[in-house]
């Protein structure tokens, strides 16, 4: 194979590559739904998150982005966070692996751990996440919980 014609071959392949990757990052439209959307959306309390992991290790970053996943994921599922409605979440078990060590060094490294106590009116939860992957650390991790609270608390919310 010549030179010219090997790398040819190479270029059209990244554009192949580059055009479908664009076409799967372009969202689709948004599709109408089929029924009109409830005058008054579900409620889930807003979260109160604080540290009750005893001598752990603290990332301030940790709380403000399970809030954010929690909301999300309730603007996804049509539903309202509460301004006066509070669910009490304790972080009660946090590693991180520092972010050097988790890309040099992946699953010898260990796991990054996340476990929240959730309490909401009568009930008392746990949710929890760990990742040895050495792309995502903490921040996907606290989109998982985050998440994994809004599915808990929004089973026992009015539809």
């Amino acid at each position: 194979m010549s030179r010219k014609r090997f790398f040819g071959s190479i270029w059209l392949a990244a554009a192949l590559c580059s055009s479908n990757a664009s076409a799967e990052d372009t969202p689709a439209p948004a599709m109408e739904p089929a029924v009109a959307a409830p005058t008054d959306p579900r409620h889930v309390p807003k979260l109160n998150i604080r540290w009750d992991c005893g001598e752990c290790e603290r990332n301030d970053k940790v709380p403000p982005l399970i809030e954010q996943a929690y909301a999300e994921e309730a603007a996804e599922n049509q539903a309202r966070v509460s301004d006066s409605d509070v669910a009490e979440v304790a972080i009660v078990d946090i590693r991180q692996r520092p972010p050097g060590v988790r890309v040099m060094f992946g699953v010898m490294a260990g796991r990054d751990r996340l476990g929240l106590r959730v309490k909401y009116r009568d009930r008392v939860f746990e949710v929890s996440d760990t990742s040895a992957n050495i792309v995502m650390g903490l921040n996907h991790l606290s989109a998982s919980v985050g998440k994994s609270v809004f599915e808990e608390l929004s089973t026992q919310m009015p539809r």
